[in-house]
């Protein structure tokens, strides 16, 4: 243990050098904003926090900048940013691919931003210039979805930033890093504690560790880098000092709020309106879901049916009963298997008024940012998915079934720059993917609800997550047999109930899904269906086609099933409850690495052959 314990701080050391050399490219990669002569185009708003003052050669420059660039959204970062907020930047983006990765969340300076007034219209974003950090945060995340391709960062020099304090840049820090990276958040504990452990244990590397903490800002900042922080000179007292600025600066930002609450009081107000709207927001979700479920779950499903919905066989068997693992609303489902054809679904079904309860809050509403941090983390695995049909055809016409705020489109048009992307969904979500541009055009409705006006007319239909949690597949291949062109294709993903997860973990195999997967289709099945209709299967995937995580998604919704978290409207909270989640949590961790070790040493097993959690294929229409 002590021969490891002294290599910590070696491996700090390493780290920061690479680190730092990471930092130091990604801000010399910085464009620095010439002046321009020309008058401010007219379509371009200016968003700045408090402080932050643009002159009018400040908003030429930008102004020219954008539009020599096609840009419609730029993050002008001032030049004198304090070296802690210079680094952040570097941190949260990559700007070698900021620009023209369209799933990169929205980050930057969060200091003022230029954007055209189009896009802060669909947005949402009202122009103003009295913003703090923490609110351009949210608004820089809104900016760069509705203009994935067409936001980019630029130095803007001769702006001087706003002021700053330890507790802002904390506040920024957590709501930046939070929802997408939340380890990163972690990473200067570990560090911390690396170093501390290195000086005792191997005293000229943990100093070696400490000198160079202390000075990596001015091997990042110093030297031809736009940015020229103000603090640059002070940065190792700065770093030496954060902790008691940050405390002095918590208690000082403290003081103020009690004062502002005060005054508030005084005048009969609410002391933080955001805070109380939030407060009143969850008390009105518990209130609404304790009135939904007073009669019972049982009350959302549907009478059970005998036989197959696939092949009308009565042979029956049960094959899984499980409660809702990921979310912990009420109720057990169960999960039935013909034994003639091997289909599984759900016997019986939810209502579609319980479908609307139960998928409710799964990804939207309390759970909106981790299903935005989901999706940016499968970005390469949805490029993949756009690859499928490379080989085959040249898609001029997409149309994306069960494509929620048009995630797959955004991404696919980088693979496919010159395609029109349709799609199919819920109106909440579709709406949403047609105001942000990723879909071109919206269909509110059900896919074969809209079939016929549509008969021919797409060279790909996508399903990707969508027949598992269909109303009727069947009904819904018919549709893609029609809607198809000669010789256009079908690609589509689903989770293999053959898997080697489904075998093994047992209720705790997150493809599962339960309550909202409504069947599984085994892969020979949805083959012979599709040549019913006239479809040639022409590639089949398994291994290329799986994901990883089966073991960490099992270790946690174990923990979920023994500990929810009591933050969930639908369940009781109390403090009990929250000392449980805490003490099951801690006691996870352990779990949770092996299974994380286990699960890439066992990777090349899981992946060969049939034994993969999912399946992808791609069908042919025959002319």
């Amino acid at each position: 243990m002590r021969f490891l314990l002294s290599w910590a701080p070696i491996l700090v050391v390493v780290g920061l050098l690479l680190n730092g050399v990471r930092l130091r490219g990604r801000l010399r990669r910085l464009d620095t904003l010439p002046a321009s002569g020309r008058p401010v185009d007219p379509d371009h708003v200016f968003v700045c926090a408090a402080g932050v003052q643009l002159t009018e050669a400040a908003k030429r420059a930008a102004s020219y900048h954008a539009h020599r660039e096609r840009l419609d959204v730029l993050d002008l970062v001032p030049a004198d940013l304090t070296i802690e907020r210079a680094l952040d930047v570097a941190r949260m983006v990559d700007t070698r691919t900021y620009r023209s990765d369209r799933l990169a969340p929205g980050r930057g300076a969060f200091q003022a931003l230029l954007v055209r007034a189009e896009v802060a219209r669909l947005a949402g974003v009202e122009v103003r210039d009295d913003y703090t950090p923490v609110e351009l945060v949210e608004i820089t995340e809104r900016l760069k979805r509705h203009a994935p391709a067409s936001t980019d960062l630029a130095v803007l020099a001769g702006v001087r930033a706003a002021r700053d304090d330890g507790a802002m840049r904390v506040r920024v820090q957590r709501r930046s890093w939070t929802a997408v990276k939340p380890l990163n958040t972690i990473f200067p504990t570990i560090r911390d504690a690396a170093t501390v452990v290195g000086v005792h244990y191997n005293r000229p590397w943990g100093l070696a560790a400490t000198a160079l903490f202390w000075c990596q800002p001015f091997f990042v900042c110093a030297g031809r880098v736009p940015v020229a922080p103000r603090d640059l000179i002070r940065s190792p007292i700065v770093r030496i000092t954060a902790g008691v600025e940050f405390a002095i600066s918590s208690v000082r930002a403290w003081r103020q709020n009690q004062r502002a609450a005060a005054e508030a009081k005084a005048k009969g107000l609410p002391a933080d309106p955001a805070k109380e709207q939030t407060k009143a927001a969850a008390v009105a979700r518990r209130e609404r879901y304790l009135r939904a479920f007073a009669g019972g779950a049982e009350q959302f499903l549907a009478p059970p049916r005998p036989d197959c919905p696939w092949c009308g066989s009565f042979e029956l068997a049960v094959r899984l009963r499980s409660p809702d693992l990921e979310l912990r609303k009420p109720g057990w489902f169960q999960l039935d298997e013909c034994l003639v054809c091997g289909h599984l679904f759900q016997n019986p079904r939810l209502t579609p008024a319980g479908r609307v309860l139960y998928e409710r809050d799964r990804v939207d509403g309390i759970n909106a940012a981790r299903a935005e941090a989901a999706v940016f983390a499968r970005a390469a695995h949805l490029r993949a998915q756009a690859e499928l049909v490379r080989p085959f055809v040249l898609p001029r016409y997409w149309l994306d079934v069960g494509a929620g705020v048009g995630s797959f489109c955004n991404v696919a048009r980088a693979v496919w720059p010159r395609t029109v992307f349709d799609g199919v969904g819920p109106a909440e979500s579709i709406g949403e993917a047609r105001r942000r541009g990723w879909v071109d055009r919206a269909y509110p409705v059900h896919f074969a609800d809209i079939a016929e006006a549509v008969t021919g007319q797409y060279d790909v239909i996508s399903m990707f997550g969508y027949l598992e949690r269909s109303r009727d597949p069947s009904e819904d291949l018919d549709a893609v047999a029609k809607a198809l062109g000669p010789g256009g294709y079908l690609v589509a993903e689903l989770p293999n109930p053959e898997g080697l997860g489904a075998r093994r973990l047992g209720r705790f195999w997150p493809g599962w899904g339960v309550p909202g997967v409504r069947q599984l289709i085994p892969v020979d099945n949805l083959v012979a269906a599709l040549g019913d209709r006239g479809l040639r299967t022409v590639l089949l995937q398994f291994g290329e086609a799986h994901q990883p995580g089966d073991l960490i998604a099992a270790v946690g919704q174990v923990t979920q099933a023994l500990a929810p978290s009591p933050k969930l409207p639908w369940l009781p909270g109390s403090p009990a409850r929250w000392l449980l989640r805490g003490t099951v949590l801690l006691a996870a961790a352990a779990p949770a690495l092996l299974a994380g070790l286990a699960g890439a040493l066992l990777a090349p097993a899981m992946r060969k052959g049939e034994r993969s959690n999912t399946y992808r294929l791609v069908a042919r229409k025959e002319a």
